[in-house]
């Protein structure tokens, strides 16, 4: 028996044609859809690397400027941290001694919501209210360390006692901010 020679190329070529549509094609989709998930994961990937080294420099920035950054907290430091406000008056205590003032009075006026920027729901304001004893000199010296300092103090009013000579009694209120 003898097979027809352009038979049999044609139905080999049939054969090969349905080998590759079943069994090389599917692959070849598969493939596809693999390399595009690939490409998605790299780009997910390099995405998230990017993210995570703009974290590690913005970490290594602020490192390199804690001297910076205390400065800021010195000058708005938090209170749900120190809610004692030992230190601020501590400050002003220290403040008044070393410009040759007597402090008669310290105390907490108000602590209050400040309504002034955009974020002012955190900031609050820290009102105290000073009564001292001393001569023109020291309060002047007093007020200048007050605004050299590096918190931020605002004093909103000075009243001055009698004049009777020194001592001359004064009384301040002071106003400071925190969040």
């Amino acid at each position: 028996m003898t097979i027809d020679r352009p038979i049999t190329i044609a139905l080999t070529l049939f054969i090969i044609l349905l080998l590759i549509f079943f069994l090389v094609v599917p692959e070849y989709n598969t493939f596809g859809k693999l390399q595009t998930e690939l490409g998605i994961k790299k780009a997910e990937f390099n995405a998230e690397f990017d993210y995570y080294a703009a974290i590690a420099k913005t970490y290594y920035d602020l490192q390199s400027r804690q001297d910076a950054l205390k400065k800021i907290d010195d000058a708005l430091p938090n209170l749900p941290q120190n809610p004692t406000l030992g230190k601020l008056v501590y400050f002003l205590q220290e403040t008044i001694k070393e410009n040759g003032l007597i402090a008669k009075d310290l105390f907490l006026s108000k602590s209050s919501s400040s309504n002034v920027g955009v974020d002012a729901s955190n900031v609050k304001d820290i009102v105290f209210s000073v009564d001292l004893l001393g001569d023109y000199p020291s309060l002047e010296r007093f007020m200048a360390s007050l605004e050299k300092s590096s918190r931020i103090f605002e004093i909103t009013s000075i009243s001055f006692g009698s004049a009777s000579g020194p001592p001359y009694s004064f009384s301040l209120q002071i106003k400071t901010h925190s969040y």
